[in-house]
């Protein structure tokens, strides 16, 4: 018997610590949404935002749920034009600031603090992260994909 509740344990142990090494991938608020998952970019609908440069809040009856996220939108037309695609509507670096993650650090990323350049989005923890990184948007990015790949899967407190 012993040996059997070992054996589970073990075949188990897999599945439980997965959830460990996807750490903070995406920026989501404490807490889960109506359909069960996080709530992300701070419940902004991110295809107004994208197609219309206006940060809205969307609405929980108009959620979709993407790798782990969940997503508010102000209509179902805007639902599922993200279902559609969502490559093109969520923001760079996991949601969190740009430029953060620019220089190695994963803060929060304001949907009123945003730049949509050449088709993609990028969030800011405020004005002045969104300034500097408009300093030079080419080579700030650039420097934050590249750590990206580096945080991506680190958690905000070991950073």
């Amino acid at each position: 018997m012993k040996s059997l509740v070992l054996t589970t344990l073990i075949a188990t142990l897999p599945l439980i610590a997965a959830p460990a090494f996807a750490a903070d991938e995406i920026n989501v608020s404490n807490g889960i949404s109506a359909a069960g998952a996080p709530l992300a970019a701070h419940g902004v609908d991110l295809v107004t935002l994208v197609n219309d440069g206006n940060p809205v809040d969307g609405f929980a009856t108009h959620s979709a749920t993407y790798e782990g996220a969940s997503y508010y939108f102000t209509s179902a037309a805007n639902r599922e034009a993200f279902e559609a695609n969502p490559a093109a509507y969520l923001p760079q670096h996991g949601g969190f600031c740009s430029f953060g993650v620019s220089v190695g650090k994963k803060f929060d990323g304001d949907p009123d603090q945003y730049l949509v350049a050449d088709g993609k989005l990028y969030l800011f923890l405020n004005a002045d992260t969104r300034a500097a990184f408009l300093e030079d948007v080419s080579a700030t990015s650039e420097t934050a994909d590249n750590q990206w790949s580096k945080i991506k899967s680190i958690a905000v407190g070991e950073l």
